[in-house]
């Protein structure tokens, strides 16, 4: 387990992609609700502060390291990426239990949203769109239902607690 400044001056290579090599895995922390980088004990970043990635020479490591470390800390997220880094999406993705089937909660109400805007709709139309409201809050209804049933199937795929067992 190597700590790494995603920056550094001083470092030659100064950026952090050239020091992970094939084989290797870096982890990035993150708040699991608002996407702000927190540091690996789970705090925010202070002013100042230097971004960081924690790099393990095989995805065990860095699976058994996830999962020790959303378990400690309810709020954080933990992202794996392997040595080409951010361009392209985590391998991984760790939360703590809690947080495993908090998409599918967010699909699941933005489908009920959807079908709660259709009464709306229907009030709006048998007044032959003489009514205003029932199809401004049915518009609102569709769109905010629509919003969480993407917020819901974003990434849920590859969200995990703990490692599978083999076998």
């Amino acid at each position: 387990m190597l700590q790494l400044k995603l920056y550094d001056p001083n470092r030659k290579p100064a950026e952090w992609t050239g020091l992970v090599h094939p084989g290797q895995f870096v982890v990035f922390h993150a708040d699991i609700m608002t996407d702000v980088e927190k540091t690996p004990s789970g705090e925010y970043l202070k002013p100042g502060d230097d971004s960081i990635c924690i790099a393990f020479d095989s995805l065990d490591e860095a699976e058994s390291y996830c999962e020790t470390k959303v378990g400690q800390i309810p709020g954080l997220r933990c992202d794996i990426y392997d040595h080409t880094g951010k361009s392209n999406p985590p391998m991984l993705t760790y939360v703590n239990k809690i947080h495993v089937n908090a998409p599918a909660k967010r699909s699941y109400w933005g489908w009920a949203l959807v079908a709660a805007s259709l009464p709306f709709f229907w009030i709006a139309w048998i007044h032959h769109g003489t009514q205003v409201i029932p199809m401004l809050i049915g518009v609102n209804l569709l769109f905010g239902g629509l919003r969480l049933v993407y917020w819901g199937k974003g990434g849920a795929e590859k969200r995990r607690s703990e490692k599978p067992k083999p076998g």
